[in-house]
């Protein structure tokens, strides 16, 4: 009446393999940086792992991962939310770039304190409203919070105290 299972036997690892889920990753679940990827590659395949960087290799070879690429538009659409450039660089790291690949990607973005200074204000108008915090605990957890969101002591300072009639 019930079909028997059949035995799972192992599937042979071989170069075309791991090459062939590296690519499904990618058209899957997107971009991946290159650590990243032969990250799962070395999770999944942990019995061989002498396949992982050759694969990864052929698929930078094709331009199909690009670490410069991805960190640089993982960069810019970052930019885009109300976070600063000390988060974005947590972020990239997560991702697993180089340092030098996140310093070039931080140097290419041409905010200045300005710019940071009303995407700090915006984020803490939101939260705590329009005029100047004076209790000192709410003062502390709005400093804890735009700093969490990766703005400098400074910054995150001046928007705290910042009042419109200035």
């Amino acid at each position: 009446m019930y079909l028997k299972k059949k035995p799972n036997t192992p599937q042979t690892i071989s170069y075309e393999r791991v090459k062939s889920y590296m690519q499904w990753l990618i058209q899957r679940y997107g971009n991946y940086s290159a650590s990243a990827l032969l990250h799962k590659a070395n999770t999944v395949f942990k019995e061989d792992k002498q396949y992982n960087q050759a694969a990864l290799d052929y698929l930078v070879e094709c331009k199909i991962v690009d670490d410069q690429q991805y960190a640089q538009r993982l960069t810019e659409s970052l930019m885009e939310k109300n976070i600063g450039p000390n988060k974005i660089k947590e972020k990239l790291y997560a991702k697993g770039f180089s340092s030098q690949l996140i310093d070039v990607c931080i140097t290419n973005i041409t905010f200045n304190d300005d710019d940071y200074f009303t995407k700090a204000l915006t984020l803490k108008n939101r939260k705590f409203g329009d005029a100047p915090i004076a209790d000192i605990k709410v003062k502390q957890k709005a400093l804890r919070h735009l700093i969490g969101k990766g703005f400098s002591y400074t910054i995150a300072n001046k928007a705290i105290n910042y009042c419109r009639d200035d």
